[in-house]
């Protein structure tokens, strides 16, 4: 019901009812279009996906997430991100239908392996339990070798050669095998045999491929450089930037050879032997008497003055971080009286300098004032010039004035 004092307005409809909410657009928005605007920018790339073909390429795939691993590493095993679980194996490059030979071959090799792998932890596990179908990894195990000897019996390398042997764990390392057995073959044979080599116009050379990827050389190189890094990150972290520190480990080490140093050591491990620590452990359990005693000394006396000591733990410190550069100073005094002489001599090049800029100053000025003199020298020869022509042409109009009469 509206409130009886609006009743009497204009324009109030009295007998509709109330509506707080409306699903009307506000008439800001009602004339606005509904398709998006296009962008028409050159660097936003708009690319059509077919809805279909996604969904039948990723039908029936799942991904699991308790096997995620987005974690970054320097070392060779990189991280798998999402882990899709694969129920089939095939070697088939895209666009081609069916395998070969060779490439079931291989794709057999990498399931049998993989299924060793998951025996072989499934016995260290029911060996760790000790509960469960104990004999079930065992026969697992049993078939997996009479696989194996299946496999071998074919005798596929024979038939493939020897490309059919690649593991596919160690594609390098096979790779150099194969590259060794080749080199092998083609060493030169002895007598007859070598003769038949020759007649049967057999292989005379080793032909091989190398591919050199620049930028994985450069990913070794950085991985290592960063290992290297992180290792000298723990000895700062261990050591620190004490000079105390770094000094107590080189102690052994400086000015010395390795065999002193190696010496030093073996003469401080023979301290840890049985008949030796009897004897440190009855000197550390004088000391503690000793350390005890003064303890009680001290406790008796009156206690010093706080400030008194404060200075004193002061200066001491003070003084411990001086050790390391007073061993030092010396040898900086001597390099600073041998470069004495040096000083002395750059200062009166230094002076030489000053003067010769002072005369070169002076030059400048008497060349400024020479210029000068030159100047009017040039302007008084023309105007002498310009008044001997005149007298000259005077003089040859009066000769030949004279001549005339």
């Amino acid at each position: 019901m509206a409130d009886p004092k609006y009743a009497n307005l204009p324009g109030i409809d009295v007998d509709s009812p109330d509506v707080f909410e409306s699903s009307d657009l506000p008439e800001a928005e009602q004339n606005l279009g509904s398709q998006p605007e296009e962008t028409s920018s050159e660097n936003v790339e708009s690319v059509n996906i077919n809805s279909d073909a996604a969904f039948k390429v990723f039908k029936g795939k799942t991904v699991a997430t308790g096997k995620t691993d987005f974690s970054d590493s320097v070392s060779k095993s990189r991280s798998i991100g999402y882990y899709a679980d694969k129920t089939e194996y095939e070697l088939v490059e895209p666009g081609m239908k069916q395998e070969t030979a060779q490439q079931k071959f291989q794709r057999l090799q990498h399931e049998m392996r993989e299924l060793a792998e998951e025996v072989g932890k499934i016995k260290g596990a029911a060996q760790e339990t000790g509960a469960g179908e104990a004999g079930s990894p065992v026969v697992l195990g049993k078939q997996l070798e009479y696989l194996q000897h299946q496999l071998a019996d074919l005798h596929l390398e024979k038939v493939l050669g020897p490309d059919a042997s690649l593991d596919l764990a160690d594609p390098q390392g096979a790779l150099k095998k194969r590259l060794l057995t080749e080199v092998e073959n083609f060493k030169p044979s002895t007598g007859e045999g070598k003769a038949k080599t020759q007649s049967s116009g057999g292989k005379d050379h080793v032909l091989y491929e190398l591919y050199y990827r620049p930028e994985q050389a450069q990913f070794t190189k950085n991985a290592k450089i960063a290992s290297l890094e992180e290792r000298l990150e723990r000895l700062e972290s261990v050591v620190g930037k004490n000079l105390d520190k770094t000094t107590v480990l080189t102690v052994d080490t400086e000015n010395k050879s390795l065999i002193g140093a190696v010496s030093t050591l073996n003469s401080k491990l023979s301290l840890l032997e049985a008949s030796n620590t009897e004897t440190v452990e009855a000197r550390l359990n004088a000391v503690l008497q000793k350390m005890q005693q003064i303890a009680d000394k001290k406790a008796k006396e009156p206690q010093a003055d706080p400030e008194k000591q404060q200075k004193i733990s002061e200066l001491y410190d003070l003084a411990k971080k001086w050790e390391a550069t007073a061993e030092t100073l010396p040898q900086v005094v001597d390099r600073l009286i041998s470069l004495k002489e040096l000083h002395e001599q750059a200062l009166q090049f230094s002076q030489a300098l000053t003067y010769l800029d002072t005369a070169q100053q002076e030059v400048k000025a008497s060349i400024a004032e020479h210029k000068d003199m030159q100047k009017k020298l040039q302007a008084s020869i023309l105007e002498n010039n310009a008044v001997i022509q005149k007298n000259v042409e005077s003089i040859e109009k009066r000769l030949q004035a004279l001549k005339k009469s």
